[in-house]
C-alpha cells in the first residue's frame, strides 16, 4: 500500500483528481475508454482513465480485475459462487451494494487463489 496515504485518486477531469479511501470503493465498471468508480449506494465518479490502467494503479488496494468490464474491491466481496452447478462464476458485494458480477472464464483461478487456499 501506499506508505503515505492508503488512499486512491479518481482522476475526473485533466488536472482534477478526488481522493477515496480504498474501503469505500466496492468495484470498478469499464465504460469505452473510462471508468466508473462505484462507491457506497448509488454514488459514483468517473475516472477518464481505461479500467486497465485504474487497475494497475488500485491493485496494491486489493482490487482484482475479473472481467474485462470489472475488477471488484477483494475487501467488500461476501460471497463467491457458480451461476449454476458446473457453470460460470461470479462474485456478490457486501450491502448496502449487493451488486452480483460475472466472473470471466480464466479469472476464477486467480480470484479464488486472492483468498488463500
Amino acid at each position: 500500500m501506499n506508505s503515505l496515504t492508503d488512499r486512491m485518486i479518481v482522476w475526473v477531469a485533466v488536472g482534477r483528481g478526488v481522493v477515496v479511501e480504498p474501503d469505500d470503493v466496492y468495484w470498478l465498471d469499464a465504460e469505452g475508454a473510462a471508468t466508473w468508480v462505484r462507491l457506497r449506494g448509488r454514488d459514483r465518479l468517473r475516472d477518464r482513465r481505461s479500467l486497465g490502467k485504474v487497475v494497475e494503479a488500485v491493485a496494491e488496494f486489493g482490487f482484482l480485475r475479473v472481467h474485462k468490464n470489472h475488477a471488484v474491491n477483494l475487501r467488500r466481496v461476501l460471497e463467491v459462487r457458480r451461476r449454476s452447478p458446473g457453470g460460470d462464476w461470479e462474485v456478490k458485494l457486501e450491502p448496502p451494494v449487493n451488486r452480483v458480477l460475472p466472473v470471466a472464464r480464466g479469472r476464477e483461478r486467480e480470484l479464488l487463489a486472492a483468498f488463500g487456499p
